[in-house]
This record gives structure tokens, C-alpha cells and sequence, in this order.
């Protein structure tokens, strides 16, 4: 019997922490991205996809939800986190925004 080098994946979590990471550093640079924060947004947004397990192999793999899809469950779970983290405010633990910025993203 022959082995094959394949792993099973969930396919929407490589594609939640690319759009949070990039969502983080562009669109919500005042929010916190502490460890702590940054889990709780990607299991929110992970809970709100359907599970899209793929089989990887060295020849190649299936890829998850539509992109707008995981933005969408990004968005909503970095909102969610920041009306209510998991840990108390602290100034130390917020970037603070850009004084050239005409409007905060979040209020």
C-alpha cells in the first residue's frame, strides 16, 4: 500500500485570516489585534461560513466559500468582537486612527 501525502483542511480558514489580516491593517487599523482578539474573529467569522473541508494533495486542492462570502463573515465577526472583547479596553491595546482620516470606520 502506497502513502500519500494529503491532508484535510478546512478550506475557509486560510481565506478568513487573509481577509481578517488584511481587513485589520487597512480598514479597522483602530480596532485590536491582540491574539485573543484576532481568535475570537476568526472563529466568529468561521461560524458564520459553511464548513468546506477539501482533501489537499501535492497535486493540487479545492478552495473554500466565495470571497464575498468570507469578507462578509469577516466584517460582521470584527464588529461583533469589537462592540465586545473577550478583555478589557485599554488604550495600550488600540492603534490610534490617522488625525487625516475624514471618518472612523467603526463608531
Amino acid at each position: 500500500m502506497d502513502t500519500v501525502d494529503v491532508n484535510v483542511t478546512n478550506a475557509n480558514l486560510e481565506r478568513v485570516l487573509s481577509v481578517m489580516d488584511k481587513f485589520l491593517a487597512e480598514r479597522y487599523n483602530e480596532s485590536c489585534a491582540c491574539p485573543r482578539c484576532r481568535c475570537d474573529i476568526a472563529a466568529i467569522a468561521l461560524n458564520y461560513l459553511p464548513p468546506h473541508y477539501i482533501v489537499e494533495s501535492a497535486t493540487g486542492r479545492e478552495y473554500g466559500s466565495p470571497w464575498v462570502m468570507v469578507e462578509t463573515a469577516v466584517t460582521e465577526a470584527i464588529d461583533r468582537v469589537m462592540e465586545n472583547p473577550n478583555h478589557p479596553q485599554s488604550k495600550a491595546s488600540f492603534v490610534q486612527p490617522d488625525a487625516d482620516r475624514s471618518s472612523p470606520i467603526m463608531s
